[in-house]
C-alpha cells in the first residue's frame, strides 16, 4: 500500500515540474528594444539589486530617427508580476534630458515583475518591456 502511495507522488510531483518547467519555458520573451525607421525606444533597469518597497528605476530613450530625441512624449509605464493577480503599478515619469525618461515604479513583493512601458506617437502605440528579479 506505501508502494502506491509513493508512486502516485512521484507522479504528481513529476507532473508539477514539468507544468511548472512549460509556464517558464512558453514565456514570450521581452522586448527591451522597439525600432523600425522611423522610431527607436529602449527601456533599461537602472536598479542593480530591486527590493520589496524600494523605488526601481528605468530609463527609457526615444529618438525619432536618425537621431532626434522625441520631447515631451505620452509615455506610461507600470510594473506587474506576468502570471500573478498582485496588481499594476504605475511609474512616476520625468523627462531627465531630450528623449531620456526616468521612470520610478515600486515593487510590492519579492519575484519575477515585468515592466512595460507605452508610448503614444502620432497615430501608434509602441511598447517595451522588461523582466526583473526582486529579492
Amino acid at each position: 500500500m506505501k508502494t502506491k502511495w509513493g508512486i502516485a507522488l512521484l507522479l504528481l510531483c513529476t507532473i508539477a515540474a514539468i507544468l511548472i518547467y512549460r509556464q517558464v519555458q512558453d514565456r514570450t520573451t521581452t522586448e527591451d528594444l522597439y525600432t523600425d525607421g522611423q522610431l527607436r525606444m529602449e527601456i533599461q533597469n537602472l536598479s542593480s539589486a530591486a527590493e520589496p518597497m524600494k523605488e526601481t528605476v528605468f530609463e527609457l530613450i526615444v529618438t525619432e530617427l536618425p537621431e532626434k530625441p522625441i520631447t515631451d512624449a505620452d509615455i506610461e509605464l507600470h510594473i506587474a508580476m506576468p502570471d500573478m493577480f498582485c496588481g499594476v503599478f504605475p511609474a512616476e515619469i520625468v523627462e531627465s534630458k531630450p528623449g531620456v525618461y526616468s521612470a520610478t515604479a515600486i515593487p510590492v513583493m519579492q519575484g519575477l515583475w515585468e515592466a512595460e512601458a507605452v508610448l503614444r506617437w502620432e497615430d501608434r502605440h509602441v511598447k517595451v518591456r522588461t523582466l526583473f528579479k526582486v529579492r
